[in-house]
Formats: structure tokens, sequence, C-alpha cells
């Protein structure tokens, strides 16, 4: 993916391509971009334009607020599918969702940070 940069003290752990499938009240699916996973949140973009092309931070959510983290791995038709788990400001559960390539680096990954007060 491309070089970011971030703010000090936050690292990235893990970033890969994926597409919004559903889940979330913020967003319509579905959406191509970059699943994003550092040390202190997760986020998706998108790339849009033709001629000019930019990012787009579709959705972010802090580490510190998300309740639970479901990776699922697929199957012989299915990609895997990561699923976030939280509450929004408004108290709304969102459960946006997400078909990745693998599902062995994600997991891998997701052991690596805190979620909410835990470290899975």
């Amino acid at each position: 993916m491309c070089e970011r940069k971030l703010p000090i003290g936050e690292n990235l752990i893990f970033e890969d391509s994926a597409k919004f499938i559903g889940g979330s009240t913020f967003l319509e699916a579905p959406l191509k971009g970059a699943l994003v996973l550092t040390s202190q949140r997760i986020f998706f973009e998108e790339h849009v334009g033709i001629r000019n092309r930019r990012i787009l931070i579709r959705l972010e959510i802090p580490l510190s607020i998300l309740e639970q983290v479901k990776v699922s791995k697929g199957g012989l038709w299915r990609k895997p599918v990561i699923t976030l788990v939280y509450h929004s400001k408004e108290n709304v559960l969102e459960q946006p969702s997400f078909s990745v390539r693998d599902y062995e680096p994600w997991r891998i990954s997701f052991s690596k940070v805190e979620i909410g007060s835990l470290r899975i």
C-alpha cells in the first residue's frame, strides 16, 4: 500500500485491500478500499477520482471503543470477513463488515493490539 504518516506514538500494525459489505448506518455498501489497523484505531479508506485520485477516510474507530472483533475464515466461495462491533456516539449498535483477502494475517494482527480494554 502507500506510505502513510501517523501521529507520534501510533504504529501501523497491518493494512490490506478490503471491501465494505454492510452493517453501518454511516456507509452504503459496497465500497472498495483499504482497511488499516494501527496501535490505536482501525479505519477504512476509499480511493476516489480517476484523474486526481485522493484518499477519503470513510470510517474511523478508536480501538478503545470496540466491543468485539469477529474474523471469519470464509469458505470455498466466500472471502474472510472482519466485523467490528461498537456503539456509536448516538448509542446505536454498529457492526460494519469488510471482506478481506486473507484470514490469518488479520487474526495475527488483531492479537497484537488492545480491543476495548482487552488484549485478544
